[in-house]
């Protein structure tokens, strides 16, 4: 097998876009995060490192983080695993996540991941006690999540569940 320039060009621009859009999403993330705690955009531009105008266009688009319902059925991790987002993103730390940083890059590609609930719900029923991201939820933030699911007994439906 030989490895061409045009390939390898390739492949070294779908790794600089991918690392265009984490950085883009963190931005994303972290300027409304700031917003909301009233700081002024050239703050945030500052902390940021990029210019006013890239924090007004950060803070028009909503923020990444909006979490979809979760889903407390069991699911077996052959359901879903080789389907998800984070299959594009091998480089990221998934599952030892251990800065703010990396874990909020991490929760912002698994908001635009296909099989999201079917993650979230084997992340808070199997994969409770798993180190990392699953479901766009930490350990911590799992944990928490399923105590408020079994001290409020509320039952899902199918389409918060995940299933078609």
């Amino acid at each position: 097998m030989t490895i061409t320039a045009e390939a390898i060009t390739a492949e070294a621009v779908k790794a600089a876009r991918a690392v265009g859009i984490r950085r883009s999403i963190s931005h994303r993330i972290e300027a409304h995060r700031m917003a909301e705690r009233g700081r002024p955009a050239e703050m945030i531009a500052d902390h940021l490192r990029v210019s006013v105008r890239s924090v007004y266009r950060y803070l028009e688009k909503p923020c990444p983080e909006q979490e979809p319902p979760a889903a407390p059925e069991e699911v077996s991790l052959d359901e879903f695993y080789m389907k998800g987002a984070c299959g594009e993103f091998p480089e990221m730390n998934w599952n030892s996540a251990k800065s703010h940083k990396d874990r909020a890059e991490c929760k912002a590609v698994c908001t635009y991941c296909p099989v999201l609930a079917k993650c979230r719900a084997y992340g808070l029923t199997t994969g409770l006690q798993d180190a990392g991201i699953w479901g766009g939820l930490s350990r911590e933030e799992r944990r928490r999540e399923a105590k408020r699911q079994q001290a409020t007994g509320r039952e899902l439906d199918d389409a918060q569940r995940g299933v078609a």
